[in-house]
């Protein structure tokens, strides 16, 4: 008694089945921060929730947003003058963090 042609072709349906959402979540994880190979084993163990998950992760190519409001160099330096007028920083710690702001640009 072996294997007939309905359950060979069963078997390859159900690996089909169970191979796409790991496929998929290959796919879907090489453009985010889990990787291709986080999402496809999220997508071989967890199927459509584990898909699901992956799109539920960060994009590679986002930046992330912390809120802050970019600063000028102007306005760093404003904040430093102010720090060591008021004594919080000594004035070699000013030139340090001057020196620092205007030779990044």
């Amino acid at each position: 008694m072996g294997l007939g042609a309905p359950e060979i072709i069963l078997i390859i349906i159900a690996s089909l089945i169970w191979l796409i959402p790991a496929i998929w979540g290959y796919n879907a994880g090489s453009a985010r921060t889990i990787g291709s190979v986080g999402g496809l084993l999220l997508g071989l163990f967890f199927s459509i929730l584990g898909v699901i998950i992956v799109y539920c992760t960060r994009r590679i190519d986002e930046k992330p947003f912390y809120g802050f409001p970019n600063q000028s160099p102007a306005d760093e330096l404003q904040k430093y003058k102010q720090l060591l007028d008021s004594g919080a920083i000594t004035e070699n710690e000013y030139n340090v963090q001057k020196g620092r702001i205007l030779n990044s640009n």
